[in-house]
């Protein structure tokens, strides 16, 4: 990697202001004179010890090349979230110079450091898992048999123990927890790549290890480090898993990066995997085009996650797709009101799909903000999941982060659950579950006026199609009479509706079926 410098720069009106006789001095000056003694939303540590001028300190990817013989001191400017983001490393001279270098990754000596001042709740000593089991009672919604054909892979590198957070696994014990026990995903269908794997050496950064039986069954659920190589062997079983008839869910969490002008391009961004190793966007795409699933659904939480949407959501996608991030391909993410138990936007999105949140710090846990089944047909939808995890996310609604979502084809998020596709039950056929075959459609959309809402009948049989809001309330009662079999279609006129998203909801006997529609 190249040898990256971003900015220096020389605070000459302090030279020679004190003599800077420990590590404590330089941290005291730096706190006084930087940041005028306002820690608010951040975070200072120092490097007890002198680093002499011409010293080459790493960073992740990256190496410093110290200015003047001194101590080092960090400046984390936003403490709450999760690298890659803005910090200053700020090199105290022996005579009270100092000189600034902005960085976006912490220097490698992390683990070195003593925080000295710091915006950030002091940490337990305790990790997740204990806490989590004790409040998490299984919700089921899914069945056994839909469970056979749902396989998940589950990637959180953390980078290293001292950046490896408790709240990655955190977000990754809740995750796994809501896939094998609410949707009854089994064991060998859930591909897990966390930090140092089955390494019984400390690898969270509040010095613990992380315990490998999420749900305390008496096995191990961690498959995989999250080294490149560990990540390769997760991708590989899930390929050969993974066939025509599955769908396949695909969950990530701990840091991202930005690769422009930073590293070389293409790739664009990346994946932070242990040992700051690195999962680039372009052998993510190589992965996901590779795949024979029935369907493949993308949840990502690191910063600068935005930047896979497009080697998820793409017009060569080989089957249907959707993609939700917590961030936009240029920004961090935050753990945010969560922390440091969760972060934010994962929190909600997996606290939608259980039906409540576990306790995290500020954040009481229990009953969600509002209903995530917003068009209230018994299924949280990966759409709908997505919609509320932005809605109810604090930084999402600060705009400190921008949350993505698309689908393939444009409005399949709607019918797609962790549960596979959304079904409706037939009596006592064989087959207990068919899927939604009514071929709902609309067109003109986004809406401005009139639309035409399309259906088919296979058999004769009464109709109702309900508009609904994206708070779940009835907007209006479009349709509600006999058919026979055959080709339908009634005109929908959102004249007097305001701007927003609204769910046109189809029933007939057993079918459900709903599609998204946009009035601007």
């Amino acid at each position: 990697m190249k040898n990256i410098l971003v900015l220096l720069v020389l605070l000459a009106a302090l030279a020679g202001a004190s003599d800077v006789v420990n590590a404590n001095v330089a941290t005291d000056l730096v706190f006084s004179e930087v940041l005028s003694s306002n820690i608010t939303g951040r975070s200072v540590m120092v490097l007890d010890r002198v680093l002499p001028e011409g010293t080459v300190v790493e960073t992740w990817h990256d190496k410093v090349t110290v200015p003047i013989d001194g101590y080092l001191v960090l400046i984390d400017d936003m403490a709450y979230a999760n690298w890659a983001h803005p910090c200053r490393w700020v090199f105290v001279g022996l005579n009270g110079d100092m000189e600034i270098i902005s960085m976006m990754t912490p220097p490698a000596v992390l683990g070195e450091m003593t925080v000295t001042h710091s915006c950030l709740p002091e940490s337990d000593g305790k990790g997740q898992y204990e806490d989590f089991l004790l409040w998490f009672t299984p919700n089921v919604q899914s069945t056994a048999a839909n469970a056979e054909h749902m396989y998940a892979w589950i990637i959180s590198g953390g980078a290293n123990e001292f950046n490896n957070h408790t709240r990655y696994y955190g977000d990754v014990q809740f995750i796994y927890n809501v896939l094998a026990h609410d949707y009854l995903i089994p064991d060998d269908h859930i591909i897990v790549c966390f930090a140092d794997g089955l390494d019984p050496a400390a690898d969270l950064s509040n010095g613990l290890n992380s315990n490998p039986d999420f749900d305390d069954d008496g096995d191990s659920d961690i498959i995989y480090d999250a080294t490149a190589s560990g990540v390769t062997s997760g991708y590989n079983d899930i390929n050969a898993m993974v066939g025509t008839d599955d769908h396949l869910f695909i969950y990530t969490t701990d840091h991202g990066n930005s690769t422009k002008g930073g590293f070389d391009v293409p790739p664009d961004v990346v994946l932070n995997l242990w040992n700051t190793q690195l999962l680039d966007d372009d052998t993510f795409k190589g992965y996901m085009d590779s795949l024979s699933a029935l369907s493949a659904h993308v949840v990502m939480e690191q910063c600068f996650s935005g930047g896979f949407l497009e080697e998820v959501v793409n017009a060569g996608a080989s089957q249907p797709r959707t993609f939700a991030s917590a961030a936009n391909a240029t920004e961090s993410s935050w753990a945010g009101a969560t922390y440091p138990e969760y972060d934010e936007y994962v929190y909600y999105w997996t606290g939608a799909m259980h039906g409540s949140t576990p306790p995290a710090t500020s954040v009481p846990g229990g009953n969600l903000p509002g209903d995530p089944d917003m068009n209230s047909d018994g299924f949280v939808s990966m759409y709908e999941a997505a919609y509320r995890a932005k809605e109810w996310d604090t930084k999402a609604q600060s705009g400190d982060e921008h949350p993505m979502w698309d689908d393939t084809p444009g409005g399949c998020g709607d019918s797609y659950w962790l549960g596979g596709i959304i079904t409706t039950g037939i009596g006592d056929s064989e087959n207990p579950l068919l899927p939604l075959t009514a071929g709902l459609t609309i067109t003109g959309n986004p809406v401005t006026s009139v639309s035409t809402v399309a259906f088919t009948l296979g058999s004769p049989g009464d109709v109702k199609i309900m508009v609904y809001d994206m708070s779940g309330h009835v907007v209006e009662n479009l349709l509600n009479d006999e058919f026979a079999a055959g080709q339908h279609s009634v005109n929908w006129s959102a004249k007097g509706l305001a701007a927003g998203v609204y769910i046109i909801r189809f029933t007939a006997g057993d079918i459900m079926e709903s599609v998204r529609a946009v009035k601007f």
